[in-house]
This record gives structure tokens, C-alpha cells and sequence, in this order.
């Protein structure tokens, strides 16, 4: 039997067998179709079908929650180092003396110029889109997607708005036509949950530049959610358009809400001031609980595979240099990216081209180095590389670097040369080292072939010791005297295992 006559037997059955149906006339049809819906759940688990009666009928009001803050803990305004008379940690074994503390001007330190030079190559030119495709920009880069006719309404300002703009989609087959050339682009260009999401976004935009933003974003949830993305559209007190996207990370510094005890991030239009939300709340459709909504959002970076523009770099301290171009074209992509876990930031990999040419260049000048001595090599080199600014002072804003953007800036912070120095401890040096957080402050662990008299601790088993990349000065096994009784929370282990408890 087809599907659509068992769910017509099954609609069926359920009016004839509902005696309270029939005895209570005051009942509303929302809540007539709410009953028959949630019946109906089970046997189809997607809501698309119904999504507009969705839309059309009961709103429910949320309180939106601040955004959390990683470490409401200051960080140093100046990069902290080891006071002249404080002695390294020294070794057992009386044959592997301590490396002394570097000077500052012997070896010779190279840097990066104050502020990042742009590449004298030429940005990507404009790309013609050919006959039956439309262009659009994605961060400055050429794309194109299939041209598909469809409208949108100038404004949006009810739910039955948004209820008949998604009809109007569906009868135009809007996503049938539209969402598997939408996939296919970004697999090819290598963009995970959240990037596809922005080129909808810049996709939209750019097809309907005079639509208001409640229209554009309606849209952007129609196609997400026909991807297989648990979206929601939803509106502030004062119906102001709202879109509500869940994540498999947390992220930080972004106003987020609870429904059915699951988080939702809020992506207001450009310009939106988020401190409306504490005063005006906000309203989304009810969804059946036991419907399948769709996936969470992944910030997770793979591969980018976009349009190479390079940005040389040379950073040369002792025995180590590194040299090389990183892609300028990554960075407005990762410039606004949305503020996720320290550990997310060492799982991805943007350019894995680029760090298998450095772990090269690791590994052949310090690699074959004796015992924990390229630990120790690898610490000096980060500690006079690299000049120190405070993501507050240098960006305006919190902001975490992917490796890349280590490459590309000049300055950074904690959390910028801890994700460094541990990615190169373990895929050059083959050393397990950990991201570990003290308050105000990340910084780095190594567990080292022999031990030094030095701060460290046991996790599952195994000992790492202190190897803090931004403490200037410092060797492995000195901690920052701020933190000497604090206990540090491990971000991410970098192993075999990769346990991450």
C-alpha cells in the first residue's frame, strides 16, 4: 500500500475515533491539527511537509540567555616572563645540562613586519557566470549556483508572513531545484555545517538585495532546513526576524535560548543590537517534540578548498625557521568565525597542505635533536618569534586563531601560541602534549621523555609537564607564580588516543 493512503486511513481513523473530537465543538482547528500531528509523528518523522501549519499556528515565547564567556578572567595587557634570578628546573642526569635562557639579540630574531603586508598578487578576478547560473560573492571569492526562479516577499511581519512565503517556496520547488547544487558547492569548496550557511547567506543576499531582512532570513531557514539543518526562524518581541541555529559546540560571546532542553544560538541581521532580547524575548513556532527536526551545526574546519592568494612568511629563531605563504583568501572566512572551544581550534585544519610543509621543516631542523632538547628548542623559538597583544587591544574583540592566522598576523596571545606550540610538540616532535587553561591565561603541557624538577601533573596515567609558550624566559617545568596553586582544566590532548576527558 502507498504511503499516502495509510496516512489517509491513519488521518482518517483518528477523526472517526476521537469521541472527545466530537464532543467538544469549542475545540480550535489549531488544536484539532496539533493532535492529529503528534499522532502522526511517529510514523513520519520529518515535519517539512507540514511545516508551514507550523508556521501559521501556535508561537511560543523564550527568554533569550547572555552569551557565555570562555574565561571572564582578564588576560596580562604584557606578556608575562621569568624574573632574571629565577632558576631553570634542572635535569637528573647531570650529561643533559638545562638550555640557558636565549638573549634577546643573539641568535638573530626575525619577525614579521607591524602590520600584514598585502600580497602584490591580485585578488581572484570576478567570475562570469555562464548561461542558466547567477554569481555571487562568498568573503570577496567568486561563486556560482545554478539560476533558479523564485520570489520572496519585500516584508515579513506575522507568522502567517512567514507560513505563506514558505508555501510559495515549496509550490516554486525552490528546494528540490536549488539545495543539491547548494550541497554539492560546498562540498567542493569544503565548507562544513556553518560556512554553508554563510554562503546561503551571501547567496540570498545577493539575489534579493532589496528584500528586508525578515523576507532574506525566512528564506535562508526554508533552504536550511530542506538541507537537513535543524533551523528555526523566530521573531523578538518587536518582530524583529531572528534566526535560531543549533551547534554541536558551544559557542561563546553569542546570545542563545533553551527549547526541549536544547541550546539555540541567535543570528540576528546585520547591525541588530542583541541587548533588545533581555527586554522583548523571543517567539518561535511549536514543533512536535518527537518530530526529527534535523541536524546540529558543526564549526569543525576541514579542508578549505578556495582560490590560493599567498601571504608570504619567515619567523627564524636558533636552529629553527619557518617559511613559507599562507592563504590570504582564509582569512576574512576566519576572521568574524564564531568563538568555539580551545580543542575545536586544534582539530581543524583549514590548509593541511601548509601544515604538512611546516611539520616538515620542524622535523628536519630539530627533529632528530636528543632527547627532550627540540622540546626545549621549540619553546625558545615560540618565545621570541612572536610579538604579544591581547585580542582586545589588537582586534576589538575576542578572537582565537586557527594556525593559520598565527601565520598571518603579527601579534597574538596565550591561546594563539598554546594551540601553536602543541600542534608542532606532536605532529613534528611526536611529543603528547595538552592545551591547559588556568584563569585569564592557556598555556601548554608536554610529557617528556625524562623528567625535570619542574610543576607537572598525572593524567590517565602519564606525566606533562608546564611548557608555557607565552611565559618569556621560561623552560619546561616553570609555571607562572600567579598560577603555582592553581589546577589548570585540560582543553585538548594531543596523542594517539586523543582522550580528551
Amino acid at each position: 500500500m502507498k504511503r499516502e493512503v495509510i496516512v489517509a486511513s491513519l488521518m482518517a481513523g483518528m477523526l472517526i475515533s476521537s469521541p472527545a473530537l466530537a464532543q467538544d465543538k469549542r475545540k480550535s482547528f489549531d488544536e484539532f491539527r496539533k493532535e492529529i500531528l503528534n499522532g502522526y509523528s511517529d510514523f513520519r518523522k520529518t515535519i517539512l511537509d507540514h511545516y508551514a501549519d507550523f508556521l501559521n499556528g501556535e508561537w511560543h515565547e523564550y527568554e533569550s540567555l547572555n552569551g557565555e564567556r570562555r574565561d571572564n578572567t582578564p588576560k596580562p595587557s604584557r606578556v608575562p616572563s621569568v624574573e632574571p634570578s629565577a632558576p631553570a628546573p634542572s635535569r637528573p642526569s647531570p650529561t643533559r645540562p638545562s638550555i640557558p635562557v636565549p638573549e634577546k639579540n643573539t641568535p638573530e630574531v626575525k619577525k614579521p613586519s607591524p602590520l600584514p603586508e598585502r600580497s602584490s598578487k591580485p585578488a581572484p578576478a570576478p567570475a562570469t557566470a555562464d548561461e542558466g547560473e547567477e554569481q555571487f560573492e562568498f568573503f570577496g571569492l567568486p561563486m556560482t549556483l545554478p539560476q533558479v526562479d523564485y520570489n520572496i516577499s519585500y516584508m515579513l511581519s506575522t507568522p502567517s508572513d512567514y507560513a505563506s512565503q514558505w508555501k510559495a517556496l515549496d509550490k516554486a520547488a525552490t528546494a528540490k531545484r536549488l539545495t543539491p547544487a547548494i550541497k554539492k558547492l560546498a562540498e567542493k569548496t569544503g565548507l562544513n555545517d556553518y560556512l554553508t550557511y554563510e554562503l546561503i547567506k551571501a547567496y540570498i543576499d545577493a539575489k534579493f538585495p532589496q528584500a528586508d531582512a525578515s523576507s532574506k532570513l525566512s528564506a535562508i531557514h526554508y533552504l536550511l532546513a530542506n538541507m537537513g539543518y535543524d533551523a528555526r526562524i523566530a521573531m523578538s518581541g518587536n518582530s524583529a526576524p531572528l534566526l535560531l541555529l543549533p551547534f554541536k559546540q558551544t559557542i561563546f560571546a553569542r546570545t542563545y535560548l533553551i527549547i526541549n532542553g536544547e541550546k539555540y544560538y541567535v543570528f540576528a541581521p546585520e547591525g541588530f543590537d542583541y541587548n533588545r532580547l533581555g527586554r522583548e524575548g523571543i517567539r518561535t513556532c511549536a514543533l512536535p517534540k518527537d518530530a526529527d527536526k534535523g541536524n546540529k551545526f558543526d564549526l569543525v574546519l576541514g579542508e578549505l578548498k578556495i582560490p590560493f592568494r599567498p601571504k608570504s612568511f619567515n619567523f627564524e629563531y636558533g636552529p629553527l625557521k619557518l617559511t613559507g605563504e599562507v592563504n590570504e583568501n582564509l582569512m576574512p572566512i576566519l576572521y568574524h568565525y564564531p568563538q568555539m572551544p580551545i580543542g575545536d581550534y586544534a582539530v581543524s585544519s583549514p590548509d593541511p597542505k601548509l601544515r604538512r610543509h611546516l611539520v616538515e621543516q620542524v622535523k628536519s631542523q630539530i627533529g632528530s635533536m636528543e632527547g627532550d632538547e627540540g622540546v626545549e628548542t621549540l619553546l625558545g623559538f615560540m618565545h621570541n618569534v612572536f610579538d604579544y597583544a591581547t585580542d582586545d587591544d589588537f582586534h576589538g574583540f575576542e578572537k582565537p586563531y586557527f594556525l593559520e592566522e598565527t601565520l598571518y598576523y603579527p601579534k597574538n596571545d596565550c591561546e594563539d601560541r598554546a594551540i601553536f606550540y602543541t600542534y608542532f610538540l606532536w605532529n613534528a616532535l611526536g611529543k603528547e602534549a595538552q592545551l591547559i587553561s588556568f584563569p585569564g591565561h592557556e598555556a601548554a603541557t608536554v610529557k617528556l621523555d625524562k623528567p625535570v624538577d619542574g610543576t607537572a601533573y598525572n593524567f590517565s596515567g602519564k606525566t606533562f609537564f608546564i611548557s608555557d609558550p607565552t611565559f618569556i624566559g621560561s623552560h619546561t617545568g616553570m609555571v607562572m607564580p600567579i598560577y603555582k596553586m592553581e589546577k589548570p582544566k585540560v582543553d585538548y590532548t594531543f596523542s594517539k588516543s586523543a582522550n580528551n576527558d
